[in-house]
């Protein structure tokens, strides 16, 4: 009888191991850059679609190579539009913006259905963001009254350098805010005004620099992009940032709800931030979805990051 207990208690304790392991199998694993890892919970499916990690031991040669075509690209239309950043001349960016980036695809389903998500990684380097800091100082020192209202609120007030303690502390400082109802509706108002000259502006800047393309091609472009631009519009319901703690540090966190039309059609969609201060630089997080599943996503957030609210400042 005794020998009979301790088999089934040896078969019990198998199970209860089985059991947990399983369930801790579930849950995957997501890379957030510079040493920090996100694991969904286990009713979460997150499948990977680009991956370039932050620790150059741990990139193969392909990732490698698209981290340098990243930064290559990053680098030059920066570069290519400092004329647009203030009125003074600044001192291009050189060298790495970006420490390496990632992609994943969020499954899970619940009472409401089955929600899809998109989270988008990307974490900048301290070199990229000192260069900013330093931007900023000068425009703040020498540009027009516009620049230094645009740059008022600028770390480069306070700072010459970026560091993680330093960043931490500027961001639990935030009051945080929410904007919704007449308010959110005149930004809103005032973007959907602005959207069809930028387009157009946009599009006549790389026409003038395309050197193959007849006079007759352009203007037919040109026309065809200003009636697109016309039938494009965007909306916003709710807009809000606060200061947060997680299991990284103080963050600061962000959300967009709103929907993009065109031509009549309309798809909402929800947009969900984070932005997380490391030691060797800045990690940004973007979840998007539609937005029957916002809820649904902010909870399994809170959940990775086992978010809580911070009072911030003032």
């Amino acid at each position: 009888m005794r020998a009979l207990n301790k088999k089934v208690m040896t078969l019990a304790c198998a199970t209860c191991l089985t059991v947990g392991m399983g369930a801790v199998a579930s849950a995957d694993t997501v890379d957030l850059g510079y040493g920090m890892y996100g694991s969904t919970s286990p009713a979460v499916k997150a499948v990977e679609v680009m991956y370039v990690p932050t620790d150059a031991k741990l990139r193969n040669n392909e990732q490698s190579q698209m981290l340098l075509a990243a930064n290559k690209e990053v680098v030059n239309a920066f570069n290519a539009n400092l004329k647009w950043y203030s009125s003074v001349p600044v001192n291009p960016i050189k060298g790495e913006v970006l420490d390496g980036f990632s992609y994943y695809q969020l499954q899970g389903t619940n009472e409401q259905g089955h929600h899809t998500g998109y989270l988008f990684v990307i974490d900048y380097a301290k070199s990229g963001l000192d260069q900013t800091i330093s931007m900023d100082k000068m425009v703040l020192e020498k540009g027009s009254e516009a620049d230094k209202a645009r740059f008022k609120n600028s770390l480069s007030k306070h700072v010459d350098a970026y560091s993680k303690d330093i960043a931490q502390q500027r961001l639990a400082s935030l009051p945080g805010a929410t904007v919704e109802g007449a308010k959110l509706a005149k930004a809103v108002k005032a973007i959907n005004d602005s959207i069809p000259s930028h387009i157009n502006d946009t599009f006549d800047k790389l026409l003038a620099a395309d050197k193959k393309t007849s006079a007759r091609d352009k203007e037919a472009i040109s026309t065809f992009t200003g009636f697109m631009a016309k039938q494009l519009s965007v909306d916003a319901t709710h807009v809000a940032y606060k200061p947060v703690q997680t299991r990284y540090g103080t963050a600061v966190t962000g959300d967009v709800r709103g929907a993009v039309g065109f031509d009549g059609f309309r798809n909402s969609f929800a947009l969900i931030g984070y932005a997380i201060p490391a030691d060797k630089g800045l990690s940004v997080q973007f979840l998007y979805s539609d937005d029957s599943s916002y809820d649904y996503w902010t909870n399994e957030l809170n959940h990775m990051y086992q978010t809580q609210s911070l009072k911030g400042g003032k």
